[in-house]
């Protein structure tokens, strides 16, 4: 009898757990299917194309949200059999938030460990950056303690892993970010989480605090930090220059998303620009129109006879060595563009290069062409360069085209004017630096050719210890004593064939460069031959493996074509008088009066910087664009340390002092630039090396 009523007992037990779990289920559905309409409204109202691809996604068919015994919901992960949370998800992310925000984990630089150098560079930007890093280097800053704890306001953080999202508005109650960056490879646990979470809360919430909320979903770890980085371009790399990382649960995707982030950090740092080069590529750039050089424009048509021409973009790293062979059998089967010194290279080799490419601004590119001339000088040769190239490149040369180098103050002058006078523009040339084969091979795209090979390019130096050609200039022995290896070559990238390449960071971004221009052309076949670093979605090939069909091309009617096809010089009139230096004087004045406001606190103070940030940003989609480049770099150089610093150190006060001493440094050089542009806006650049100064 004991035993019928125990068993009695625990069945009516059973059943209350039963209808407490239904009337559980039962009250979640509900208020989910609320939620999940409001989130829906709220996302085509302010994120149509996130929008558009809920409505869009197809369902696994055991997609189901699980209810907890506290009435929240739980989810299993495709080929999962443990759920992401427990019986309390709620008291489970209080616990992690509680967690990770006490021993926080931050993706920073330290700007502090920082030493002088030796420079004798007297450009503006340069004096006043090694004021910056003087104040910025103290020995006794490294004896500080570090913040380790999440203050209540923080400049950026990136939430990796959305699950069903609990933890995002238990984090978002404590504290405050500017720039709130949320991943999630997963799309389907972020429309699960769409029942959970009050979505339209937390944009309205992001919203009204001037905050920005940026949501990477169902991104690969291949892409992610490719969207991050161009976000960083877009409104600035203080917007993940110091950021709070928060990992929500474990998984392969999220791991790798993680590293991807982390391995491609370097990046943030790199190709600001600043004020000196915005200036001198202006001056370059107006004594290039006036001397009639042709521009390369936009909605040429594209001949057939190009798009069916093989194109050969010779690069001077070591594995051009192997692909002189190659090169000379099909030299008169394919137009050849020659990046920088390979041009030097293919001479000594016996192989005419239809177009030298050259990109950089300074004297020492006009002194080093000079001094490596073959024997006739270049009288015969084309040139394809930047319209921020030195001018007096251009009558050394039998022709010379020039596109835009973008983002510069010179090309968003030139590209304004140019379509207000003709209706098109300059064409501004796709992913074009930071090296000259990244030109050379922009321009080969933009002329509208279907297969690029790429020759001696390598980005990166091999394994055996080697950096560039035998034939290169580099080995030559006056030039040796000239001319250092990049040191610091410690990125490692997977081979294109065989042997892995070691990358200095510059050389990592011309990679990077790479990729994109490959992955936005996929109707263009990019081959890359020989042994070098992999580029995403070419097609490596052994100089062996290289076959063009016998034909009969003739050079100087594609050649000709090029160069009637798709350059023309420009008649741009009063161009000194569309740069508006009244404008520029203003938007100084402006910015100094920012930084003279009060502040007596990091927030305070970090409001002193975004005011400053968005002023400036303020001008890349006006009229008036060419005055954000002049400034944008040189601000970024300032802005990235002053953001760092005012979240590095636990002591508020201290932090505050540095900050002063390094913002009265940023207000200076603002000062002084003010009047340097309307003074030196035509102003050719002198800098060159030493050797080249005392003409030896």
């Amino acid at each position: 009898m004991d035993n019928l009523e125990q068993l009695l007992e625990e069945a009516e037990k059973q059943l209350d757990t039963a209808r407490a779990h239904q009337l559980r289920e039962q009250k979640f559905a509900l208020e989910a299917n609320q939620r999940f309409e409001n989130n829906l409204t709220a996302f085509k109202k302010y994120y149509p194309q996130i929008y558009k691809e809920i409505t869009q996604l197809k369902l696994r068919d055991d997609f189901c949200i699980h209810v907890t015994e506290s009435g929240h919901g739980n989810f299993f992960m495709q080929g999962k059999d443990v759920p992401l949370y427990g019986n309390n998800p709620i008291e489970q992310v209080k616990a992690q938030v509680d967690k990770y925000t006490k021993s926080a984990n931050f993706s920073r630089t330290n700007y502090f460990d920082t030493q002088e150098w030796e420079s004798n560079d007297e450009r503006i930007h340069v004096r006043y950056m090694h004021k910056l890093v003087r104040s910025l280097h103290f020995q006794e800053d490294n004896k500080l303690p570090c913040l380790t704890e999440l203050p209540e306001n923080f400049p950026t953080c990136l939430i990796f892993g959305i699950g069903l999202g609990y933890h995002i508005p238990q984090l978002l109650e404590k504290h405050q970010f500017d720039y709130l960056f949320i991943c999630e490879p997963d799309l389907e646990l972020f429309y699960a989480s769409l029942f959970c979470i009050n979505w339209f809360s937390i944009i309205e919430q992001i919203d009204k605090q001037n905050g920005c909320l940026f949501l990477h979903l169902g991104v690969s770890y291949e892409d992610f930090f490719s969207q991050v980085f161009a976000i960083g371009e877009d409104i600035g790399a203080f917007s993940i220059i110091n950021s709070f990382c928060y990992q929500h649960y474990p998984s392969d995707d999220v791991n790798k998303m993680i590293k991807s982030f982390f391995d491609n950090y370097y990046q943030v740092h790199q190709g600001f620009g600043f004020y000196n080069d915005a200036i001198t590529g202006l001056s370059h750039a107006l004594h290039n129109v006036n001397q009639k050089a042709n521009f390369l424009m936009s909605s040429a048509i594209t001949r057939d006879a190009i798009q069916d021409v093989p194109v050969f973009v010779v690069g001077n790293g070591p594995s051009l060595d192997k692909a002189i062979p190659v090169l000379k059998k099909y030299q008169n089967q394919a137009i050849i563009l020659a990046a920088g010194t390979a041009f030097q290279s293919l001479c000594k080799a016996g192989i005419k290069a239809d177009f030298h490419v050259l990109v950089e601004r300074p004297k020492i590119t006009y002194d080093i062409q000079l001094d490596i001339a073959p024997e006739d000088g270049y009288s015969d040769v084309n040139l394809l360069a930047v319209d921020v190239i030195y001018p007096d490149l251009l009558p050394l040369y039998k022709w010379v085209g020039l596109g835009l180098k973008g983002p510069e103050a010179s090309s968003a002058l030139l590209q304004r004017e140019s379509t207000l006078k003709y209706g098109r523009s300059i064409v501004n040339l796709p992913c074009c630096g930071p090296m000259v084969s990244n030109t050379a091979s922009s321009f080969a795209a933009c002329l509208g050719f279907k297969d690029i090979y790429l020759f001696g390019v390598d980005n990166g130096y091999l394994e055996s210890g080697e950096t560039h050609s035998k034939l290169s200039i580099y080995n030559d022995d006056n030039f040796k004593a000239r001319f250092k290896t990049l040191q610091g070559a410690n990125i490692e990238f997977e081979a294109n064939l065989t042997q892995k390449v070691k990358a200095t960071s510059l050389m990592a971004m011309s990679k990077s460069m790479f990729d994109k221009l490959v992955r936005a052309l996929p109707n263009t076949n990019f081959y890359n031959v020989g042994e070098g670093a992999k580029i995403n979605g070419a097609i490596p090939l052994t100089e062996d493996n290289v076959y063009l069909e016998s034909r009969e091309l003739d050079k100087e009617s594609v050649i000709d074509e090029i160069k009637i096809g798709h350059f023309r010089t420009l008649e741009l009139d009063n161009l000194e008088e569309k740069i508006d230096f009244d404008e520029y004087e203003s938007l100084c004045d402006y910015l100094i009066e920012i930084g003279e406001r009060p502040y007596t606190n990091r927030e305070e103070a970090h409001e002193v910087l975004k005011a400053q940030q968005r002023l400036v940003y303020a001008y890349k989609k006006s009229k008036h664009r060419h005055l954000f480049h002049m400034l944008k770099g040189t601000l970024l150089y300032f802005h990235c340390p002053l953001v760092t610093l005012l979240y590095y150190y636990q002591d508020e006060q201290y932090t505050l002092a540095k900050f002063s001493e390094c913002m009265n440094i940023w207000q200076e050089f603002l000062s002084k630039v003010k009047f340097d542009f309307r003074l030196n806006y035509l102003e050719k650049c002198d800098y060159t090396k030493d050797e080249y100064k005392r003409g030896e």
